[in-house]
């Protein structure tokens, strides 16, 4: 049998030792929650497990039957392996491989994991190597990088024989959607460094009513007509992926808390450009997106009970062409936790386009999200934006931000559940929302409507579409 623990790389010559080592190769994860819907993919496991049970029988691998629940474990780790694999044949993922957890893990199971993880992954992924199910990849030399399986030309030619498709796939009733994480920002040289850490957290009525309310409206997108036009571009687009989860932060000091964060992540649009949206179908129906106006700016507004100056929040004088900077400088003073001395290196100072290529310190090609005119500097740029909005300065640097992004979420939530109860699918674009062209001035009414209910303050809707 194949033994994942002895498999290494090839090593380049001692000769070739000083050449600079290569970078880690980064791969999609292995998706531990992914399960077969009834239909040809649920053959296919069945097929497998079938399989698996006359191999382990034939070569006397097992001496006894196993435990009930270690069966059942088995059963749907196979189920697992075999959708991931097969998700691989219909929509490659990037480098072709999967990144795969094959250590034993000494810190247990959290509510975050599936029981198919854990120490047995590894010999079961070894005797699906055995058997050219799949191969194994364990990069031990190179830091930094996972080990990873790809799929066999014998299973890729199993998995199109069965007819799989998209649709085929479904996702484990346990999974896990609400999610809090601890953040912690710590200083390398110049940089600052956020270390992002999961917590095990302890359930409430708070956190399971927030879970039922995702999960319903999960349970409502998975049944929605929502359909992507393929325009032949890459990464390919599985437009049965539409889980939300909510990512809820908490910071070094402070204790387990439901207030901070909560934004919506997850499902396929939210990471697409806008260009490729246009291709989403919602009930058959082309698409309007349509967001709240200055939504951060707003919310500190109502935050602080005060009204907002009429027109655009970001347009501040001296700065009129960068709005983009301006906006993006303003929510960095909302999430800071304390005077900013400089900008983060996403900010462009100068130059002349949003998008403008440029070298980070590692020579690599990056492109800046926003741009601010050469001598803009942290404390201009503050004073010119308080000479338009003084009040700020009361929301500025004390991570306001993150309770601001939690009453964002909680008013996208409200709007996607009154949406829902009149049966229109709506996708979530954090501040924004995709719907059917049809729903859209009911769209916009609805958000109108708890916003001002939940914040007591007008936020106007644009349709950016």
């Amino acid at each position: 049998m194949n033994s994942i623990q002895a498999i290494t790389p090839d090593h380049t010559s001692r000769a070739a030792g000083r050449r600079k080592p290569r970078e880690p190769l980064r791969y999609q994860w292995f998706d531990q929650h992914l399960i077969a819907k009834p239909g040809p993919l649920k053959v296919l496991v069945e097929n497998t497990i079938r399989f698996l049970d006359h191999h382990e029988r034939h070569i006397g691998a097992r001496k006894r039957a196993r435990r009930e629940q270690d069966h059942q474990q088995h059963l749907q780790r196979i189920e697992t392996i075999v959708c991931n694999l097969a998700h691989a044949v219909l929509l490659p993922p990037p480098g072709g491989r999967i990144a795969a957890p094959l250590g034993h893990g000494g810190k247990g199971r959290s509510r975050y994991d599936s029981p198919v993880a854990g120490k047995l992954l590894s010999p079961t992924l070894s005797l699906l190597w055995d058997l050219d199910f799949l191969d194994v990849r364990n990069p031990s030399v190179v830091r930094g990088e996972a080990s990873s399986i790809g799929v066999s030309d014998w299973f890729t030619g199993k998995v199109k024989e069965a007819g799989v498709s998209l649709a085929d796939f479904g996702r484990r009733e346990d999974e896990e959607v609400i999610i809090l994480s601890r953040h912690t920002r710590r200083s390398t040289g110049r940089d600052h460094v956020v270390y992002r850490a999961p917590i095990d957290y302890t359930d409430t009525s708070e956190t399971k009513k927030h879970r039922d309310d995702l999960k319903g409206l999960n349970a409502f997108l998975n049944t929605a007509e929502i359909a992507f036009l393929d325009d032949g571009l890459e990464p390919r687009i599985d437009p049965f992926d539409r889980t939300l989860r909510r990512r809820f932060v908490i910071f070094s000091n402070q204790k387990e808390r439901f207030d901070q964060g909560g934004r919506m992540f997850g499902g396929f649009w939210q990471n697409l450009k806008s260009e490729r949206r246009r291709n989403i179908r919602i009930c058959g129906e082309p698409i309007a997106i349509l967001d709240y106006s200055s939504m951060f700016t707003r919310l500190a507004y109502a935050e602080l009970g005060s009204v907002p100056p009429p027109g655009d929040l970001y347009v501040i004088p001296g700065f009129e062409s960068y709005r983009s900077g301006i906006k993006f400088a303003m929510n960095c003073f909302l999430f800071d936790g304390g005077p900013r001395r400089a900008w983060p290196d996403e900010l462009a100072i100068g130059l002349e386009d949003d998008l403008t290529a440029a070298r980070n310190s590692d020579g690599e090609e990056t492109k800046y999200e926003a741009r601010l005119p050469a001598g803009a500097t942290v404390g201009s740029t503050k004073e010119a934006i308080l000479s338009v909005h003084p009040i700020l300065g009361r929301a500025w640097d004390r991570r306001l931000g993150y309770r601001l992004m939690f009453r964002e979420s909680e008013i996208m939530m409200r709007v996607l559940a009154e949406l829902a109860a009149q049966n229109v699918p709506a996708l979530c674009l954090h501040d924004g929302l995709i719907v059917p062209i049809s729903g859209c001035e009911l769209a916009t009414h609805i958000m109108s409507k708890c916003a001002l209910e939940l914040t007591g303050a007008v936020f106007p809707v644009a349709d950016k579409t």
